[in-house]
Order: structure tokens, then sequence, then C-alpha cells
């Protein structure tokens, strides 16, 4: 027996009927979403590329004042053989670290610090392959500002770095550059021009105003040469297992 389906005819003309009584509200949807104003105008996108570039500059500009004040008052000049070079302080006792070229084979220099005063400072151990010296200050009770060591491995081609010293006997001047690649030898090679005669044995720096090298020359393209850092924790140790020998 055929079933005929007679409510099918009337179910199509009433759902038509709703879909046109709900249209008039449809097209003021779209309507309402086309006219809304958008977020960026695409004949006037805004400039997004120079707002980036001041936030960055004006970052980079805050990092390299933070760094300068949290490590300038530890950084010397160090009055060796060849003239003037820097250095800095290791241990709040007058315990510091410099080049081991710019003293030569002197056992005495004067040191003066970033607050004018001058000490006497006494050649007390040095690694000539590495190009290290360590020299004590002399004084009683002295509670000197100190520098912060951080782990080399920390810093990445590309980073930002900044150099503090007395290049052409400007003391306390900073320089920033970029950290090219770790060379032979515990070598940190850096960018072209961050580095000058005087920034011999002043610190290399990472955005954190840690001490990842000992700044120590530059070569034919302009680019500085420091030690890495380790080498200066493992000449600390060297000195303290002699002076606990020594006591």
């Amino acid at each position: 027996m055929k079933i005929q389906r007679w409510w099918l005819p009337m179910a199509a003309i009433l759902l038509l009927g709703i879909v046109l009584a709900a249209y008039p509200t449809l097209q003021l949807s779209v309507q309402s979403v086309s006219r809304e104003k958008p977020k960026f105008d695409l004949d006037n996108p805004p400039n997004l590329t120079s707002k980036s570039a001041s936030i960055r500059g004006d970052t980079a500009t805050q990092t390299a004042d933070t760094v300068y004040q949290q490590v300038h008052s530890a950084v010397v000049s160090v009055y060796g053989i060849d003239g003037m070079g820097s250095g800095m302080i290791l241990r709040a006792n007058g315990l510091l670290v410099t080049n081991k070229h710019l003293i030569d084979n002197v056992a005495a220099v004067k040191v003066k610090t970033s607050s004018g005063e001058v000490y006497d400072g006494t050649v007390v151990d040095f690694d000539l392959q590495y190009d290290l010296a360590l020299i004590k200050l002399e004084g009683q009770n002295l509670n000197l500002p100190v520098v912060r060591l951080a782990n080399s491995m920390a810093v990445k081609a590309g980073d930002r770095i900044y150099a503090i010293g007395s290049p052409a006997g400007k003391a306390g001047t900073m320089t920033t550059g970029t950290f090219t690649r770790v060379t032979a030898h515990k070598s940190l090679q850096t960018s072209a021009g961050l580095l000058s005669p005087g920034n011999s044995g002043g610190p290399l720096l990472n955005d954190q105003g840690e001490v990842i090298g000992v700044n120590k020359g530059i070569l034919s393209d302009r680019s500085g040469l420091a030690t890495d850092v380790s080498v200066v924790k493992t000449l600390l140790k060297r000195y303290d297992r002699i002076n606990k020998i020594n006591k």
C-alpha cells in the first residue's frame, strides 16, 4: 500500500514562510558587521615597525644604563708598563683581575678606582697562556664594590654585550656591541669597534651586568677578543688553594 506524504508540501511552505520572515533580521545583522569599524584601517595601517623599533631602542638604552650602574664602580684603571689599562674588582678586600701583558713583569702597580682613590697593588698570581693577572690592593678593611662572574655559555651569537674600561685613557667608558663566537683557547670574539686600546683587562658583560670575559685585544678587522670568564674562576681557585696552604 502506497503511503501518501500529504504533509510534505505544507511543511515546505511553512519553512519558507519562516525564512522569509527572518530575512530582514539576517540582513540587518550582516550589515551591522560590515559597518563595524575595523581595528586597523588597511588603507592607512598603523606604523608598527617604527613603534617596535622605538620600544627596542628604549629597552636597549635602559638595559645599558642598568648594566653601567651595576658594574662601573667595580671597574678600575691600572697603570702598567705600556700606559693605562683596565681591571675589575673580584673581591671586596681588593683582589682584582687584569691582563698580564698590561703589567708585563713588574711586581707592583698603581690602581685607581672609579671614586678616584689610588692604591698600590701587588701581583699575586698570573696565567701567561690566557693573559690574566691577579692583583691585591694594599689597605686594611677594604670594602670595595665587586663584579659578578657569569657562565659564558649563557651568551650566544648576536646577543648584545658591553665593555667598560679606559679606552684612550677615558676611565669609566662603556661601549656596546654584539657577541660573535667562542674561538680557540677560550677566547670570546666580539663585533668590530667594541674594544679600543685601554679596554685591556676590563670586563666584557652580558645584559644582566655579569662578566663573561676579560677584554684583551683587537684583531685586524677591529673585532675584539676576551678571555672566557671560566679561566678567571680557575685562576681564583688556584689563588685560594695556594693561600690556604701558605696560612
